[in-house]
Parts: C-alpha cells; structure tokens; sequence
C-alpha cells in the first residue's frame, strides 16, 4: 500500500511528556496513525489523540491500544491541529498538512517532547517559599542602628527584627525587616541627582519605613549574622507577620510587576561564582512604593547602569535615579558602552505557522555564553507559550515560565555550567495567541516588537542572522525582514515563505501579514526595490465609522463626508515616491544600506509608524487623502505634520536604528533624532520650500520648549538630557521622551550641520562627516561618544572654541545638559548699506555656556552665511564696522534656525 506523509515536519509543538514517531496519511481520503511512547520509549496506552479540522471545528478522536499505536481515517486534504493527551502528561499538540495529492512511501518521524516547565526542584523551593507556616519561623535577628551599605544607597535599621526565609542550597536569599528604619540615598551624578529631584524636589532621598522585604544573593545574611548590632535568635514575635509581608511581595512581582524574582536568584544559585544581586522593596512612609537594586551584572530594566531606585506608585512611579557602581566612577570605567548581556545570539532559524492570530513555531538559536552560568533567561512575549527546549543533540532541556497572566518570564534550564566564548544550540518551540491582532479586513498587525521570538532579554542590539520561513493561509501576503529566498510556494491550502538575512546580521526581525495589494518600483539610482503594499479592505474601526455615517444618511442626516469611497491602496504612487525621493536622499548623506529591497507595508494602528530592517510599518491613516483624514480627525489633525514626514522618518531608520543602533538607553536619542533630522532633509529638497523648511524647525523647537499637558505643564527641555532616553517619561512627566528625544535630538544634529555647511562648499563636509560615521560603525551599535569622537574628527577650526580639538563644549551643552539660550541680534547696515555694525546678545545661560552664532546677509539674491560669532555666557558682542564688498538689504543671526534658542530676535 502506498501513503501520502503527513508534513509534521514542518512544524510539531508539544507540551508534554509524549511521543508520536510514525505519523501517517492514507492517500484514500487520508489517514491519520501513529504511535505514542514516553522519553524513555515506553508505551502510553489509553491516551486520547483529536484531530480538529481548524476550518470547520470537527473533531475525530482515538485511543492508543495495548502497542500504544492509533488511527485515524476518512480525513480531507487541508492542515489539521493534533492534541494528544494522557493521565499524568501534559498535553502533546501539533499542526500538519495532510496531503492526498502526493504519493510517495511512508515516512516515519520521531519526535521526542520536552518535560513540562517549572519542575527545576531549586526553582520549585524557591517559588513555594513563604507557603509553609514555618517559613520565616527562624533564624532571625534582633537589631539596633545596624547598616546596610549598598553602594550610594545606606539602609540604617534603627530598632526591630529581621526574619530569614529558610536557606536554599545552603544560601539564604530573603529577609524581612520589621520595625524602624531609614533609608538614605544621594545619587552620584549630577543628571541622577536633578532626575531625582523631579520625583522628590530634592537631590537626596531621606525615607523612613517600618517593613523592608529583600532578597538577594549576595553576603547580607552572612553581614546581618557578624554584626555587633544584630543578636541573633532561633524563633522571633513577629514571623508571622514577616510571612505575610514576604506573600504580598510575592504577589506583587507575580500579578502587578510581573518579574519572576525567583528565576533571577535561582540563576545566582546555580553560578555561586557570581558577587550576587540584592533588591530592596521599602514601605517608606512617605513614599510607600519604592524599590532598590543593585545587580553587578546590570539591571535589564536601565541596562547598563548596576544600581537603580524607582517607584511602581500610580502618582509617582518610573526610575527616580539610576546610576553604575561607585568603584566604576572611581576608576573612570563608568559607560553607557557597558556590556551585560550574559550570551551573544548569533544565529535564528525560525519556522512557524500562522493561522489568524496564531503563531506556531520552532526558533533554533545557536549562542555564545558571555559569562559563566547555567540559567538563560530570555524575552519572549508573555502569550506565546514555550513547549519543548532541546539541545543540539535532540535532549530536553528543562525551562522557566510561569503563567501568561502573572510573572511569564522565560528561562531555559542547561545541565551544566555553560563554557564561556564556546558555540551552543538550543531549540525552542513556542506557540500563542496575542501577539497577532486581527483589525478585520483581512488587516493583521505584529504586537511585540522583539520578543514574538526568544532572544536576549534586556538589550535590542543583538544582532544576528536571521532564517525565517513561514506557513500562512492562501489568500494573503507575508512580508518578512531581509530578502526572499524564492518566491513563496503553495503547499495545499497553506502558502510557505521562505526569507533570510543572508550574511548580514539584524538587531531585530519582524513581519507584516494581511491581505495585501502590492506595487513596486526598481530605482535604477540607488539599487533599492521599493514595495508598497496596502490592504484591500480598511480594519473594522473605519468600517465603524462607515456604517454610523450611513445610518446618519439613512435618517436623513448630513455629515459632508466621503468616507463610504475610503481605500488605502490609491496612495501607492505617492507612497513609492516618497520612499524614492527619501533613500536618494538619505544615501547621498549617509551612504549605501546593505539592504537591496525596503517594503511600505501598511498597518492597522492608525497613529504610529514603525521600522524594521528593510520592512516598515505605516500606520493606515498616511495611506489615505488629506481630505479623508481631516473629516476622521479633524483639519488640525488630519494637517498634522506626522502625516507629511512619518515615512521619511521611519525609512531614516534604515540608517538610524539599524545599520547604526545604539549601545543603551543613553544612546537612543541618536536614532530617534537623526531619523527626525533626516526627514528635514525630505523637506528641504523635495518640498523645494525654504519656509516648510523653516516651519519644520519652528515646530522641532515649540515641543521643546513649551510647556503643555502631554508633559504637565513642564518645558520639555528642563527635564533632562537626551540622554536620560526613555526615562524622561514617568508619572511626573507625562510623554516628555517624545517632546526632547526626537526633537531635540534632530535639532543636535541640525546645529552640527550648520556649523559644518560652508558657501562654498554647503554640505560636502557634513556628507564626508556622516558616511565616515556609518562606514566606521557599519552595522554595529554605537556610544553617543563614538558620535562625538567622528565629529571630532572632521571638525574645523573654528568650531574649536577651546583650543584642544574637542567638541566637549557643545555636547556638554547640548547632549548632556539642559541650556537654553536667547538672543538677540540688534544691527544698522549704512546709507550705502556697504557696511554693518551690531551686536549680538546671549542670555539666559550658564558662564561657561558657548556657542557659535551664524550671521547672514542679503545681498539681493538671498541670505548667505558670513560668519559666526563666539559667544560665552551672557555677554554681548559689538560687530563692526564691517566693510561688506557689495551692498546688502539686511542682516539676520540663525536665518536656518541654526541655533535652538527660546527666542531669536532680529531687529534693524
């Protein structure tokens, strides 16, 4: 007899203690047989094996006999879903393809499935404790103005008791503190110190508590047990109420910050060679929700800094300060360019299926341990649920991840201590819901941005080869990252898609997927196949609309609209030529990409745009006319500039976010404001309008410096630096990463742009100046101060204002400070108008404030930069007499909006 196979092979999920080696299909109508074996390949008999048909939800059921084998016939050629499940296993799921129309010998493939997830027996004494009732029953310590130092960070428990969890391996790691206690911290920086003050209105933080819960591996019980100040004893008063304080804590991390604490102590634990973490969660009395930590290997959520306080309270929650070590400052190795990640991905072959919202797949991912350790602990999104880990070998791996709905953190589980710089593979198979929304119409769009595929937690810049293929239903499109392979190939009802990032490695890869129209351009110029593909049907939330505006009409009502015609596939002419005009620009500027391809693609979220390497994410609304948007959003709206320059901004960060990414957090404004800046570029010389030009940079500047409820009435500008990225956003400050980081970083490098941009010859220093930066950090992630150090190296003598060929003056002002000067320009040109004289006024800054500032003249034929002048501090500087060779009609400082400023004044 002769059979069609059954494509397990193209990808099989379990997530239980089961096996189904031989899956067969009868090429007479289709059949489903098999055998079901545990690890060890011992028989499962009675275990009940269903196959659902997706399509229609009809289900067909066996048992496995005394062989353990089972059958299942009469079944249509399209993919069915298999769940195969048994008393004391979890269940076993797959997808496959059933075939009839191949006819080929049986295939016979064994699949071995993992062990189920959180049974490390370490991890499960860690995760249990506090359940018992004599947890935290004893040891204890009775204490008096005993101090805990942890770096700037001192915790004075004046009078009470400390409760010690039980030790686990030999090593206690929690303890709580009941009584009274004082926690004092200043930061050691400037920039943290003014942060702080945003949150307290002080630069110190004095906090009293009554209740201290920490865990830790580092040597706090061994310090708290050799104190003269402690008195240690073997059962305390109050452990029942240290129990109950350890609980809540417990349930704080599981349900509200959902951070598997016990998954980081339990790496520590398995790698005693490590110094150890210590994290503090204070009832202060004041501020009753604050949290300390300290990690020597860096704190994933401020990377790369080792120390941190924040608050999760609803009035007052984001990072109060951050901040490395003090031996680091003290030895001058303190740097946003700090490595912490533990492993090094080099390598994703990725292999899925998608069906709807579902994500089905196997990422085999080959590594590099930075560190010593056994744990891995990884990003993956919280929905997508991990069945099976296997090493390069085929052997099962154990692995940590709780609940979808609590502390989902993923680990993985090696048998051994993992060799530093050594080559590893490890295969995770993963599957969920979630991570694709449907929008309806054939409208999909990609949740997470990095983690719809386990990779290095705490870091963006991992780069790595990518190798994605993809089963998806006939119908639609997939787009993915890098190039295709070949042309995506039809395998019954399922359509497979094969993509690579060939030899260059990506910091992050990600796809769109929905029912698309597609149009594309070759531009013969730069070598770039442009596509663009929009949705044949708008999501449901237009279709909403439609509909109420019909029923309006219906009643006999007037809306004055035309939303019934709205497509977003009309704009594929203007969306290709937008995407052409910016990458001629770009890389006239920046240079080449080692992208050949870059896809428009649209997206059902209506107000954010979205970049991946050679893919980029439009929101749906830049897809349809100026008149359609302003009738859904308003004139002021549907106007706004985001529309007009969101695809030049998101195709900068081809250049800026991927081809050159970012080291930290400290480090992002560069992507985000060079993309910003890029897009001036767009307006400059495709607009082919001076004073769109100029009203782009008055904008930039206006989110800078006005005050306004997205950053509660605070000027954006006196929060803090670019520097401070993400963090210039908590609950005291509203969206003010959007109001500094993109707009002030654009206007850092405008500033930087004019001082190089010379008559003669206008950018071509600039241009040499950008193309080194790319070509020297060519797919790397870079430090502000490598920026700093290239434009260094092309700076002019005039921009050297303090004699040692450094820019420290401008980016201590501009990058890492807060400044903002005014000026005004006060000039008579004579009756001839062959001379002028002036004076230029600074004001409103620091003595040691510098800056250079332009002045033009019209001669008749427009302005034309003569010069700048050297300011310092609030000084004025007399100008002139100056002979002009040619008589001029005016005079004007910063005609390009050369200098941010809250005010420019020019008067005759």
């Amino acid at each position: 007899m002769r059979y069609t196979k059954l494509r397990a092979g193209l990808l099989v999920t379990f997530l239980g203690l089961l096996t189904m080696p031989p899956v067969i299909v009868q090429s007479a109508g289709g059949r489903i047989e098999g055998k079901v074996v545990d690890p060890k390949g011992a028989i499962v008999v009675g275990a009940t094996v269903t196959v659902t048909d997706p399509e229609t939800n009809k289900t067909f059921t066996a048992t496995t006999d005394q062989q353990g084998r089972y059958k299942i016939e009469g079944l249509p050629a399209k993919t069915y879903t298999l769940v195969v499940s048994a008393a004391g296993f979890s269940e076993a799921r797959a997808i496959a393809t059933v075939d009839v129309k191949l006819d080929i010998a049986s295939v016979e493939a064994a699949v071995t499935v993992g062990v189920k997830p959180n049974v490390d027996p370490v991890y499960q004494q860690l995760r249990q404790m506090g359940r018992a009732d004599a947890d935290f029953g004893g040891p204890f310590a009775t204490v008096n103005n005993l101090v805990l130092q942890r770096d700037a960070a001192v915790f004075t428990l004046r009078s009470g008791e400390v409760y010690f969890a039980p030790p686990i391996e030999g090593r206690v790691t929690t303890a709580v503190f009941i009584g009274e206690g004082e926690m004092t911290l200043t930061p050691p920086t400037s920039i943290e110190k003014h942060t702080l003050s945003i949150f307290i209105d002080n630069e110190s933080l004095t906090e009293q508590f009554s209740r201290l819960v920490v865990r830790f591996t580092d040597k706090t019980f061994e310090e708290i047990k050799a104190s003269p100040n402690a008195t240690m004893g073997s059962s305390g008063p109050q452990a029942a109420k240290a129990r109950d304080a350890y609980r809540d804590n417990q349930q704080l991390l599981r349900k509200e910050l959902r951070d598997n604490g016990e998954l980081r102590t339990l790496a520590d634990i398995y790698a005693p060679q490590r110094p150890g973490y210590f994290t503090a969660f204070v009832a202060g009395k004041k501020h009753g929700k604050l949290v300390f930590l300290l990690d020597p290997l860096g704190l994933p959520q401020v990377s790369p800094e080792e120390v941190a306080l924040f608050s999760y309270g609803e009035s007052d929650g984001g990072v109060w300060t951050a901040f490395h070590l003090a031996d680091e400052y003290a030895k001058g190795t303190a740097a946003s360019s700090e490595d912490h990640r533990l492993f090094d991905i080099t390598r994703h072959e990725i292999e899925g299926v998608i069906k709807g919202t579902q994500i089905t797949a196997t990422d085999r991912l080959t590594f590099r341990p930075l560190v010593p350790g056994r744990v891995l602990s990884m990003n993956l999104y919280r929905t997508l649920r991990v069945t099976r880990v296997q090493d390069s070998e085929g052997k099962d791996l154990g692995f940590i991840q709780e609940s979808k709905d609590e502390d989902a953190d993923f680990g993985i589980l090696m048998p051994a201590p993992l060799e530093v710089g050594k080559d590893y593979t490890i295969t995770v198979q993963y599957s969920g819901g979630d991570a694709l929304r449907d929008s309806g119409g054939g409208n999909f769009i990609l949740i997470p941005r990095s983690s719809w595929y386990p990779n290095n937690g705490g870091t963006f810049g991992d780069r790595a080869i990518f190798d994605i293929t993809f089963h998806y239903p006939k119908g639609l499109t997939f787009v993915g990252t890098g190039a295709p392979v070949e042309p995506d190939k039809q395998d019954g009802n399922v359509m497979v898609a094969k993509w690579s990032s060939g030899k260059t490695e990506l910091a992050v890869a990600g796809f769109n997927y929905g029912r698309f129209k597609k149009k594309e351009l070759l531009d013969k110029d730069t070598g770039y196949n442009i596509e663009f593909y929009a949705n044949q049907d708008v999501p449901d939330e237009i279709k909403a609309i439609q509909q109420q505006i019909e029923q309006i009409e219906r009643q006999g009502g007037r809306t004055a609209t035309t939303l019934g015609s709205i497509s977003t596939t009309g704009m594929a002419d203007q969306a290709l030529a937008d995407a052409e005009n910016s990458t001629r620009i770009y890389d006239a500027y920046f240079g080449k990409l080692p992208y050949t391809r870059l896809a428009m693609t649209q997206q059902p979220a209506g107000f954010f745009g979205q970049a991946w390497p050679t893919l980029v994410f439009m929101p749906y609304i830049a897809f349809i006319d100026s008149t359609q948007r302003a009738q859904l959003l308003g004139t002021r709206g549907g106007t706004d500039n985001f529309w007009r320059y969101v695809a030049p901004h998101e195709i900068a960060h081809q250049w800026w976010g991927h081809v050159i990414g970012w080291d930290s957090y400290h480090d992002q404004w560069m992507s985000e404001g060079f993309a910003e800046f890029s897009a001036s570029l767009y307006v400059q010389f495709v607009r082919h309008d001076v004073k769109k030009f100029l009203d782009f940079w008055d904008d930039q500047r206006d989110r800078i410096t006005q005050a306004g409820p997205a950053t509660r009435d605070i000027k954006p500008y006196t929060i803090g630096p670019v520097t401070q990225g993400y963090r210039l956003s908590n609950a005291k400050t509203r969206a003010a990463y959007q109001f500094l980081v993109y707009p002030k970083g654009a206007y850092i490098l405008h500033m930087i742009r004019m001082m190089f941009y010379t008559a003669r010859d206008g950018d071509k220093r600039f241009q040499l100046l950008m193309k080194d930066f790319v070509q020297t950090y060519f797919n790397r992630d870079v430090s502000t101060e490598d920026f700093k150090r290239t434009v260094e190296k092309h700076m002019s003598k005039d921009m050297d204002l303090d004699g040692n060929q450094r820019l420290d003056w401008f980016f201590n002002e501009w990058v890492y400070g807060t400044e903002m000067p005014s000026y005004r320009f006060e000039y008579q040109l004579g009756p001839d108008g062959a001379t002028l004289t002036g004076r230029i006024t600074q004001s409103g800054v620091s003595p040691q404030f510098k800056m250079l500032v332009p002045i033009y003249l019209d001669f008749g034929k427009g302005l034309v930069r003569i010069g700048a002048a050297h300011m310092t501090g609030n000084s004025t500087l007399d100008l002139g007499p100056v002979k002009l060779a040619e008589p001029a009609k005016r005079a004007t400082i910063c005609a390009m909006n050369d200098v941010l400023a809250l005010s420019i004044q020019n008067a005759k």
